[in-house]
């Protein structure tokens, strides 16, 4: 066989599979999302401004649906991750180094949320309930809201950076009406979250950038399945 071709075919095979996993991991997020979405936004988000006896109360109130985004979302960020590693040394190989980056900079987004996913469910929750860890509670919570925020920016950006390479090159990984969406999506998570750090309260749109996210990428799974396979 011509190694030229067995290369590609394995580099579409990798890409198959990255696609596959990237599907299946945002769905996945995509649930979380729910989740959070439904649990008390002092405690399961970056809420701002901080208020220590808000967030207390609604880990309580909402230790149901902040353990079940917990679980939903830790399993789920393995399975992204991995995809979207796997996308991310295909585009090493083809030499595309932007994109690639943009890739890694989103791998390196869903390692921190995998942290946040830990942290709301595991670490919060049983704080909230403990007698006298209040103060455990409120470190506990600065740290998520700070890796939160993190987390959605790294996403952000690497999606600005991977999807502008695509909407410049010859043979896009993503289409580039897809990309160009996923672009002003990157934008709008990065905006707020920074609007967050300096405590404006935009932690709502931060979520649903998430949330938008997630559906724009797992079509983007998809796509990139497909014309792997194709």
């Amino acid at each position: 066989m011509n190694p030229n071709a067995a290369r590609a075919d394995g580099g579409n095979r990798v890409l198959q599979a990255g696609g596959v996993s990237m599907t299946l991991g945002w769905l996945g997020v995509l649930v979380t999302t729910a989740f959070y979405a439904a649990s008390p936004p002092a405690a399961a988000m970056p809420h701002q401004p901080f208020n220590l006896g808000a967030a207390l109360e609604g880990a309580a109130a909402g230790a149901a649906t902040m353990t079940a985004a917990s679980f939903a979302g830790m399993f789920s960020d393995i399975v992204l991750a991995t995809g979207t590693l796997l996308v991310a040394l295909e585009l090493v190989h083809r030499g595309r180094g932007v994109a690639a980056a943009g890739w890694v900079a989103m791998f390196l987004s869903v390692g921190i949320f995998t942290l946040v996913d830990t942290l709301v469910g595991q670490v919060l929750v049983p704080l909230a309930t403990t007698e006298g860890a209040a103060g455990a509670f409120a470190g506990f919570k600065y740290l998520f809201d700070a890796l939160f925020l993190l987390g959605t920016i790294a996403f952000g950006a690497g999606a600005l950076f991977a999807l502008a390479s695509d909407c410049r090159c010859e043979a896009p990984l993503v289409p580039r009406p897809l990309a160009w969406i996923g672009i002003a999506v990157g934008a709008l998570g990065v905006a707020a979250s920074l609007g967050c750090l300096v405590h404006l309260p935009l932690d709502l749109v931060v979520g649903a950038s998430i949330g938008l996210g997630s559906v724009l990428f797992a079509i983007i799974g998809v796509t990139i399945a497909k014309g792997a396979r194709a």
